[in-house]
Formats: C-alpha cells, structure tokens, sequence
C-alpha cells in the first residue's frame, strides 16, 4: 500500500505541477484511502481457508470411519476365534 501511495505522490508532483486536488488516493478532502483500504482488508475473509478446514474436517471424517470399520473387523476375528475355541473345548 505505502509502494502505491509512493507512486501516485510521484505521479502527482510530476504531471500536475504538485496540484493536490488531483490525488486520488491521498487526496485530503476525502479522508484517509490508507486507512479505509486497511479495514477493507480487515474484513476479507479467505475462502481457501474454509475450503482447506472443511475438508480437513471431511478427511478426519473418513478416517475415523475407516478405524471404526477396522475396529470391528477385528472384533468379530476375536469373537470368531473365541466361539471356535468353545467348540473345540
């Protein structure tokens, strides 16, 4: 933002003979363009960053469901092993 103020100062003193009123950015009769354009930034929100969480959120999801899936495959091995124990006693 400073680069672009910069600029525009240069530009200004250079073509317009350092008339003031010409500014677009910097010009004082409409207030501070920094300032505004800073709280405008503020307020942005990313929505890559959503995206990333929500399917962060989706892969956890289906991760968990895989463990979960695995979980009981391995219990019902147990209970089978189990049961034909009881058989062959």
């Amino acid at each position: 933002m400073g680069a672009l103020l910069k600029y525009e100062d240069n530009n200004v003193e250079y073509y317009t003979d350092s008339d003031i009123t010409k500014r677009t950015m910097t010009n004082p009769g409409r207030g501070d363009f920094k300032e505004q354009s800073d709280a405008a930034f503020k307020n942005l929100k990313n929505p890559y960053r959503d995206a990333y969480y929500w399917l962060k959120g989706e892969l956890l999801d289906i991760k968990g469901m895989n463990e979960a899936l695995m979980g009981r495959e391995q219990v019902v091995k147990m209970q089978s092993a189990c049961e034909s124990k009881k058989r062959s006693d």
